[in-house]
């Protein structure tokens, strides 16, 4: 998640340092001032030169949890213009039911991108009701993935979280992934694949999202419950 318009040398010395222990790398680009496409370019390409992975660019807004400012029509510029980089693997594109970002996703599938359509929750978990509605509502988008992450005030409420995985993951022909943020739900970054869950998250350095280990850790964590 850099705070600048350069990648640090640290930055690329972290990202050299877990290949080993990730498969797609995710670029948070809402903390940079002034994102634009040339610079996402010049970053991505840097990346890329690294290794072998997948690139996950995403732009989390104020409304989901991030730091991106941007309205609703810069949003969907920055999107569409990301999806024109060809050595980006995967863009999120975040779900809310008060906007309908139908034609947004359609013209990142015209580019050949592929969307992870994520919903993130930083107060409560929804009822399951809602979380499976809320999974339909992804699998609407054209999405491959689809991503919920909500806040848990109880053991109850990681359980919730995680029966919503299972159902949705046996349902929906999609990828499925449901984070139960913060220490208490901790198991949900690690048994992902345990409830059909796809893809879990972990942090290079600082932790990005509450509950968030570094994926060195996380990679020997999940070995634990591989099916």
């Amino acid at each position: 998640m850099p705070k600048t318009r350069t990648l640090s040398a640290d930055e690329l010395a972290k990202v050299t340092e877990n290949i080993p222990y990730f498969d797609i790398l995710e670029l948070r680009i809402d903390a940079m001032p002034q994102c634009d496409k040339a610079i996402v370019l010049e970053m991505v390409q840097t990346l890329k030169q690294q290794g072998e992975f997948q690139l996950l660019v995403t732009y989390r807004t104020h409304s989901q949890g991030g730091e991106g400012a941007l309205d609703e029509t810069g949003y969907q510029q920055l999107l569409v213009d990301l999806s024109e980089i060809p050595q980006i693997d995967l863009i999120d594109v975040e779900w809310t039911p008060e906007v309908n970002r139908q034609n947004l996703c359609h013209q990142i599938l015209a580019q050949g991108g592929i969307i992870v359509a994520s919903y993130h929750n930083f107060d409560e978990t929804p009822s399951i009701d809602v979380l499976k509605k809320t999974y339909f509502h992804l699998s609407q988008m054209g999405a491959s993935h689809l991503k919920i992450a909500v806040m848990p005030q109880s053991r109850q409420d990681v359980l919730v979280l995680l029966q919503a995985v299972s159902e949705a993951s046996d349902t929906l022909s999609q990828w499925v992934t449901g984070i139960s943020m913060s220490q208490l739900g901790l198991i949900s970054r690690t048994a992902q694949a345990t409830f059909g869950g796809r893809l879990t998250f972990g942090a290079l350095e600082a932790a990005v999202a509450p509950g968030q280990i570094p994926v060195k850790q996380l990679s020997k964590a999940i070995k634990l419950f591989d099916n």
